[in-house]
């Protein structure tokens, strides 16, 4: 107990002796990439209704030790600024891939943020994230992943931080099935500090820079960010299925933000999710739209010739393939339209092993 105490005070000194001002969307850099991102609330837990990508290693390392095939993930999404009288565009990709084994489950991600907006001054960066995960029990296991990236177009910049998870499903409470709890610390090490882009407690007009006129942003994505959350699926009633999920984060421990996440799923195939996000320092310094991120996905199942790669490495002839797009009004001007799809090699094994102890001759 004294160990934890210690660390706890370690960190929260450790965020105090940074100043927290990044820019607007900053603390999401890596949740603009993709549909899923967008609409999956953040969730430390396996969103609202359980669902592995690569790209789940943003939220909590942990979350992938139990998936069993392999996953491919790509998505795109354009960012527009109506108070940008340039007419410019921002855009950001994401391309992921996850390898199960083991000794535990692989997880690659790529993204490219391009967003020199006037109300989410983001700049143009590109960033690589690996992770590993591993089940310790059957309901429980744990996770660290590593971030690199490099920034550029306002001023030049790099980060490498570390990320540690962990995940335990608990079961079924009362009238909720497949309580998750998920716990991350993310953003360990050098964040983006060197960059000259807009800080969330500038108010210098945009149109009348002048060198050193704007507050610049420093250490963003927060350094030291703790996130907690919980999922759950809420109902089940005829094709329907409904879940939710709760997270809290508190970015270099001078921040809270709580995101809130609802799915709803039907007959398997399609799913509709809502997202919202409450950052506390944004909403103080007027730059948070509070309007919901919106999404769906259709998820189809496909059949592969026998002697192709999907075959061989599917380890059979039916895969599951996603579909995606989402909608995100995230500030006053500022709209994200994202598209993406999954690729889920073979099926999910849902049956447990049979074992026979004593066979008739």
């Amino acid at each position: 107990m004294k160990r934890v105490l210690l660390t706890a005070a370690g960190l929260l000194l450790a965020g105090g002796l940074f100043a927290y001002n990044p820019p607007a969307g900053g603390q999401n850099l890596l949740r603009l990439s993709s549909p899923a991102l967008l609409t999956g609330a953040a969730s430390s837990a396996g969103g609202a209704l359980y669902n592995v990508l690569p790209s789940s290693i943003v939220n909590n390392p942990a979350i992938t030790a139990f998936e069993q095939r392999i996953v491919l993930d790509v998505g795109v999404t354009a960012l527009t600024d109506g108070n940008d009288d340039d007419g410019s565009l921002g855009s950001a990709f994401e391309a992921g891939l996850l390898i199960p084994g083991r000794r535990g489950v692989a997880s690659f991600l790529v993204q490219g943020i391009f967003a020199p907006l006037v109300d989410m001054h983001l700049g143009d960066s590109v960033n690589a994230t690996a992770g590993v995960s591993k089940d310790i029990t059957d309901s429980l296991s744990v996770g660290v992943s590593a971030t690199l990236g490099i920034f550029w177009g306002y001023e030049s910049d790099w980060t490498g931080s570390l990320a540690i998870g962990a995940y335990y499903n608990y079961g079924d409470v009362s009238f909720m099935k497949d309580v998750r709890f998920g716990c991350a610390l993310m953003n360990l090490g050098k964040m983006y500090t060197q960059t000259e882009v807009r800080g969330i407690a500038d108010d210098a007009d945009y149109y009348e820079f002048r060198e050193n006129a704007w507050d610049y942003a420093d250490n963003w994505p927060a350094l030291a960010t703790l996130r907690t959350g919980v999922a759950a699926t809420l109902l089940e009633k005829n094709k329907f299925t409904v879940g939710g999920s709760f997270d809290l984060s508190y970015p270099s421990f001078q921040n809270v933000v709580c995101d809130i996440g609802l799915q709803v799923q039907y007959s398997s195939f399609l799913k509709l999710s809502v997202a919202e996000e409450l950052d506390v320092r944004e909403l103080k310094e007027g730059s948070k739209n509070l309007l919901p991120a919106v999404g769906v996905s259709f998820k189809f199942l496909f059949k592969s010739k026998a002697d192709s790669t999907i075959t061989k490495f599917a380890g059979g002839d039916e895969s599951e393939m996603t579909v995606s797009t989402a909608w995100h009004n995230m500030y006053e001007d500022v709209n994200a339209f994202s598209a993406g799809a999954v690729l889920k090699l073979g099926l999910e094994d849902k049956e447990p092993p049979k074992i026979t102890i004593w066979e008739d001759d």
